[in-house]
């Protein structure tokens, strides 16, 4: 099929009718199809290979509050964007939230931000201030976590916490798994039709009101495929490191000794597979991009050894992760403060840049689409049922760091 406009409507072919059709099955994928469907909109999820293979399960899982871009002592338009998502993740949570995520699992309650005592400076005083009191607070010794027995400086509490990404993914998606295709989307099987898209599947056609993109970065293949013009993408490439060290001490937390840019040092999460890794991020990853992957290991060692020498690391084993973050284009390639969402007749490109930024991105979404073709009273029966589930199920990706 050839990417041009058919003469025809939803209502006069053989096929399933949808409000909206998602290309991508990462967070932003993930995150839309449940919260439209709990909106009363019909979905279909379309995933070239399986759920959050790309960039979402390569992210540490943060649900933080924005203060890890404020280390020049001064909040910014970066801090404030992101500063309420810790609590309306919370809120999904406790159920009480947009989505229900009860069943998600968490794999740390807390995050920290650590220091030698000498290297925080004004950081001291501006972590202390009124403007900041529910999200961040110093700890005494006492209370902190056993990661940082042998430590000599200062620990701070952050109101954080990180999500493991795979339980996250499963429990969007959830009962909704004959919503959801493998299927690459192109102009061999999308096509433009009067009253929106025809989607081509191995089972039959499906018709959308609406196409939303959360492709990442398949994005600029597929506003190039179907011929969708104004949209421009950037990429900020990182290069993660994970170790699996010989102890067994885990580790949620910024290190900012001896930090010298308005970004810490490192950015460690603890997860597993088969026994402990570390997957660190940070500065190290920002600038190891433009490092081999002997001198970002080598490195990696140095980062260790100077933020984190009270812990053994000795024939610890390295490897390194190149992530593509795929986001809408800014000046002088700087990262994007917010979510992305942007509507060009019956298409949608969204990013929802951070994992945390989810909720935002879905607010930007609902914002742009028209109310649900159909309510409960007026679905015609057996409307939106799952053409097949034999063969085009998606399966869940896995972690960079992850060992088959």
């Amino acid at each position: 099929m050839t990417h041009t406009e058919l003469e025809m409507t939803t209502t006069n072919i053989d096929s399933t009718n949808f409000d909206i059709a998602i290309a991508g099955g990462g967070i932003a994928g993930a995150w839309l199809l449940r919260l439209l469907h709990e909106r009363g909109y019909r979905v279909a999820l379309f995933e070239s290979h399986s759920f959050g293979a790309d960039q979402t399960l390569a992210s540490q899982g943060m649900i933080h509050g924005g203060l890890k871009y404020a280390l020049a002592g001064t909040l910014n338009r970066a801090s404030e964007a992101i500063a309420e998502m810790p609590d309306r993740w919370r809120a999904c949570r406790a159920g009480s939230g947009e989505i229900d995520l009860s069943g998600m699992k968490v794999t740390s309650e807390q995050y920290y931000m650590f220091a030698e005592a000498s290297n925080m400076g004004r950081l001291t005083g501006f972590f202390a201030a009124k403007a900041l009191r529910g999200r961040i607070e110093r700890i005494a010794s006492k209370d902190w976590p056993a990661a940082f027995s042998g430590f000599d400086g200062v620990v701070y509490e952050l109101n954080d916490f990180v999500v493991d990404t795979t339980s996250l993914l499963t429990t969007l998606t959830q009962n909704l798994e004959s919503q959801c295709w493998q299927q690459h989307l192109d102009s061999s099987c999308v096509a433009k039709t009067v009253a929106g898209w025809q989607i081509t599947t191995p089972e039959g056609p499906i018709n959308a009101d609406c196409l939303i993109s959360c492709a990442g970065n398949g994005s600029t293949t597929l506003l190039t495929e179907l011929e969708v013009e104004g949209f421009n993408i950037q990429q900020r490439p990182l290069k993660q490191v994970s170790v699996r060290p010989l102890h067994n001490v885990e580790l949620w937390a910024h290190c900012l000794t001896g930090v010298k840019s308005n970004e810490p040092r490192l950015t460690i999460t603890s997860h597993y597979d088969q026994g402990l890794v570390w997957y660190m991020g940070g500065k190290l990853a920002t600038d190891g991009v433009n490092r081999s992957d002997e001198e970002q290991i080598a490195h990696a060692k140095a980062e260790l050894a100077a933020c984190v020498p009270w812990l053994d690391w000795r024939d610890a084993e390295y490897a390194v992760h190149w992530v593509d973050r795929a986001e809408p284009a800014q000046s002088g390639g700087l990262k994007p403060d917010q979510a992305y969402a942007e509507r060009q007749g019956n298409f949608v490109q969204c990013f929802p840049t951070k994992l945390a930024l989810a909720p935002d991105l879905g607010d930007r979404v609902i914002a742009l689409l028209d109310p649900p073709a159909r309510t409960e009273q007026t679905k015609i029966p057996g409307e939106n049922q799952p053409l097949a589930e034999s063969t085009q199920s998606v399966a869940m990706g896995h972690a960079p760091w992850q060992r088959s």
